[in-house]
């Protein structure tokens, strides 16, 4: 048991800093600019927001900040976008879920793997 999570952990430590900013990279590129000029605004957006977002790296921040609204409700509501999900492009609402779910969801299973180990890995002795 202790030699799968191992192998986890390895492999983890490998394709996390590799799929992250490669995913990021991508979805920034895919992002349609109607979708960026639509929301990336004074309502949405503060002034300093507005300007930092439309240029790399922080772009990328804007990216995560769709990918979580489109595919996560409450992320919907907190900066007001609306029924985001419905007015994007279906490839795009696509490309962010896997996003969401794929990418995110496994750095959330890793990191909930690493407090379990950490709490209770004396246990595995």
């Amino acid at each position: 048991m202790i030699d799968y999570l191992l192998h986890f952990f390895a492999f983890s430590l490998v394709i996390i800093p590799v799929l992250l900013p490669v995913s990021l990279t991508l979805l920034t590129w895919l992002t349609p600019q109607s979708v960026i000029d639509r929301y990336v605004c004074p309502p949405h957006f503060s002034e300093f927001e507005s300007v930092a977002y439309r240029y790399f790296p922080s772009s990328w921040i804007r990216t995560l900040l769709f990918s979580l609204a489109i595919s996560v409700p409450i992320f919907r509501r907190v900066r007001k976008f609306g029924p985001m999900h419905k007015e994007v492009p279906h490839g795009f609402n696509i490309a962010c879920r896997l996003f969401v779910y794929g990418v995110l969801g496994y750095m959330v299973l890793f990191w909930c793997l690493v407090g379990f180990l950490l709490t209770f890995g004396k246990y595995f002795e």
